[in-house]
């Protein structure tokens, strides 16, 4: 009989998140049998017809409990309340399902972060099973966290704090860091910035893993992005597909856009940028005060495998990083920019010499990479007027995740 592992992960694939996706693929390949306990999330179309031809899906057995969107309300605050108490429930309810089946091993993941809390109670009433921390963001010391309000509505201020701290409290990353027998990292800075903020780093250091952000091979959707397909739409088109908030801030990137648009009218006819997902009020007022609406369009967020589609027509990607102030550490990798890599297009990265994906990029061969509204001016031309840009020609990316937990 196989050995069996018990997952907490707050949202489960087929629901698109990014660290639904991720918690998959770290699992998939284990030679275990997994039960899920998961909040019940939207399904997503793509999601669901790669996961009918993919085996590894059906080691898992799935179980939900409330609904995702009451409880854990990252766009409705005046949902928090009973959020309060769907959370507590499934801290609740997922030891109660431990305890139905013998399991030698546990998943939690730090988002949402009370998957860390129910982890820790089923640990501390059975100590003898094997616990994996999963860590996608910081919590402890998070940057975003001190995302300038000044500009924002007092009902925004107030909503922010409180989401924070219910959502996003420094206890559910200490709580696994601390009794956690593994704790699972994307990259090394992730984990440097996270464990060096605790008396025992070395100690810490032992215990933890990186696993790389990747891939599923098998999966249609990442096959069809290795198939080269270079684009020369005229206009050039850029796309970013995530959504712009706190550090992942585009006020410099719109500086630069108005001030090239000053310089060149007829800018709309060489190159376009589409937004896909959330971006804030006042970046889209700024963008329509600088007259920028026919060269910085807006969309909507879409499907994953809409998301694809519109990654292999475009002509450049566009990298949003999270930019630190002072030059701090910068422990946060986009997921994106696995399918960025695989794509083998140019990018154009507005990231700092400080973050993860400036060293990936950089070690790779991509040259559009910067913050400031100089550079990002001059990679934009760059971009628009070489007719060959530089990009990566080789899958670097590790897409091997057997055994990566070291079970």
């Amino acid at each position: 009989m196989k050995d069996k592992m018990f997952v907490i992960p707050g949202g489960f694939v087929p629901y698109n998140d990014t660290v639904t996706l991720l918690t998959y693929k770290r699992l998939r390949n284990l030679d275990l049998d997994i039960d899920v306990f998961a909040f019940n999330g939207e399904s997503d179309p793509g999601l669901v017809d790669e996961l009918k031809n993919d085996s590894n899906f059906d080691k898992f057995c799935i179980k939900h409990t409330t609904d995702l969107k009451w409880a854990i309300p990252r766009n409705n605050p005046f949902r928090l309340p009973i959020s309060l108490f769907f959370m507590l429930k499934y801290t609740h309810d997922a030891l109660i399902e431990f305890e139905k089946t013998n399991y030698r091993y546990l998943f939690s993941s730090i988002v949402p972060g009370i998957s860390h809390i129910a982890a820790y109670r089923i640990k501390k009433k059975h100590p003898e099973v094997e616990w994996y921390a999963s860590f996608s963001d910081p919590f402890k010391g998070s940057p975003y966290k001190n995302t300038d309000l000044s500009k924002r509505s007092i009902f925004y201020k107030i909503a922010f704090k409180v989401g924070a701290f219910f959502l996003y409290n420094d206890k559910y990353e200490e709580v696994a860091v601390l009794n956690a027998d593994k704790i699972v990292f994307i990259c090394e800075e992730q984990r440097d910035f996270t464990l060096k903020q605790y008396a025992n780093y070395e100690d810490l250091v032992k215990k933890s893993i990186i696993m790389p952000l990747t891939f599923i091979p098998e999966w249609k959707m990442y096959k069809d992005l290795k198939t080269k397909s270079n684009c020369h739409n005229n206009p050039k088109i850029a796309v970013h597909l995530g959504r712009l908030y706190g550090l992942r801030d585009p006020g410099t990137f719109i500086e630069a856009l108005c001030e090239l648009k000053n310089e060149i009218p007829d800018l709309k006819e060489l190159i376009e940028f589409h937004q896909y997902s959330e971006i804030q009020f006042e970046d889209k007022k700024r963008i329509t005060d600088y007259g920028l609406n026919d060269v910085f369009i807006i969309h909507d967020k879409v499907t994953y495998d809409k998301s694809i589609e519109v990654m292999k027509r475009a002509d450049i990607l566009v990298l949003f990083d999270s930019l630190m102030p002072n030059e701090a550490v910068q422990p946060y990798l986009p997921s994106k920019i696995v399918e960025y890599i695989l794509l083998q297009k140019p990018i154009l990265a507005i990231c700092d010499s400080n973050s993860p994906s400036y060293r990936i990029l950089k070690e790779n061969g991509y040259r559009y990479t910067g913050s400031t509204k100089e550079i990002i001016k001059e990679n934009i031309l760059k971009i628009i007027y070489d007719d060959n840009p530089v990009c990566c020609d080789t899958d670097v990316l590790n897409c091997d995740n057997y055994n990566m937990l070291e079970l």
